[in-house]
């Protein structure tokens, strides 16, 4: 959480706020703002407009820049040879096919 909320990700979660925060701004309080009278409960609306982004493009650099646990524990993965992601399986015996006998 800590490299979260440090530099360049800060930075991304900021302007990330500001633009999804303004956006949402302009369409629910705008005209509440612009004509009624300025509350604290308006003051705290606008605030969380602006903050519940910020929490969200926080929190989704965290969980990226998490590491599992697993894998830091085990080290490198051992390399094999998989088609498209399915480990090998048996292989059929010669002149057979998966599915059976092969047919002449």
């Amino acid at each position: 959480m800590r490299s979260a909320v440090r530099g360049r990700s800060l930075t991304q979660t900021i302007v990330a706020a500001l633009v999804v925060g303004s956006v949402l701004f302009m369409v629910n309080l705008y005209s509440q703002v612009r004509h009624g009278p300025f509350t604290w409960v308006l003051a705290s609306r606008v605030a969380l407009t602006f903050l519940v982004p910020w929490l969200n493009a926080t929190m989704g650099i965290a969980i990226g820049l998490r590491r599992p646990a697993l894998h830091r524990a085990a080290g490198p993965r051992p390399q094999t040879r998989t088609l498209r992601g399915v480990p090998p399986g048996p292989q059929p015996e010669p002149g057979r096919s998966p599915a059976g006998p092969v047919e002449r």
